[in-house]
């Protein structure tokens, strides 16, 4: 069913997203000099480098360089094995993803899946594409208004972003990204779990997983910058 309807869905969000209103990010000024990834998490766990927290303060572009900076810490934070342990134990608790079978050789292999899709996801989606397409992968909070406003903005995230300029666009990075990292999925995954309709299935939970992440970058709160020696 979802593989049906996610084509439909992606395409009336993203017509309301592009009418609808949004004033509440501070512009990326391209006059600004480099700034580094600041080092800090949200609610203690998450990697916070990749949102901007305050929507009143314009920021500087990141440099090419940056977006592979990014997504290769993502990759090696500590959180990406807990990530990918929580989703092979989903995946195994469910019957979800890939059909492995049950125990623990398989949850290995649910294991080894997750992390490898999260890996190239975020090499496509924070790195590759934003590169390609000139485009900042950093989540903007709205940070103020009321909290529908704030989810619906979270959830525009999604299909719309900022170009390295500070123009809106096309979430290219994202909604591509996706695409491309569960295309590329089908080549470590079972034979059985090989069909267009799981396919669009695991794209769906992508943009479903990465929707509550704007939601934890909206509403969590992010640590102080750390500070390391250089």
């Amino acid at each position: 069913m979802i593989g049906r309807l996610l084509p439909g869905l992606l395409c009336a969000l993203s017509f309301v997203a592009f009418t609808s209103s949004a004033n509440a990010q501070a512009k990326i000024d391209p006059s600004l000099p480099e700034a580094p990834l600041p080092h800090r998490r949200v609610l203690l766990l998450f990697p916070g480098f990749e949102t901007v927290q305050d929507p009143t303060i314009p920021v500087a572009p990141l440099k090419p360089k940056q977006k592979f900076e990014m997504a290769y810490r993502k990759t090696v934070d500590p959180s990406f094995l807990i990530e990918s342990a929580a989703f092979a134990g989903l995946d195994q608790g469910i019957g979800y993803g890939p059909q492995y079978g049950s125990g623990w050789g398989p949850y290995a292999q649910r294991f080894g899946y997750n992390a490898a899709n999260l890996a190239t996801t975020f090499l496509f989606t924070d790195a590759i594409l934003p590169n390609v397409f000139h485009q900042d992968p950093r989540y903007f909070r709205k940070g103020t208004g009321s909290f529908v406003s704030r989810v619906w903005w979270a959830l525009r995230s999604e299909v719309v972003a900022y170009s390295d300029q500070g123009n809106e666009m096309p979430n290219y990075s994202s909604m591509i990204g996706f695409g491309m990292s569960t295309a590329l999925s089908n080549a470590y995954s079972p034979e059985s779990s090989i069909t267009f309709g799981k396919t669009m299935e695991r794209y769906g939970v992508k943009e479903g997983v990465s929707f509550g992440l704007n939601i934890l970058r909206e509403f969590g709160g992010l640590s102080k910058p750390e500070r390391h020696q250089e």
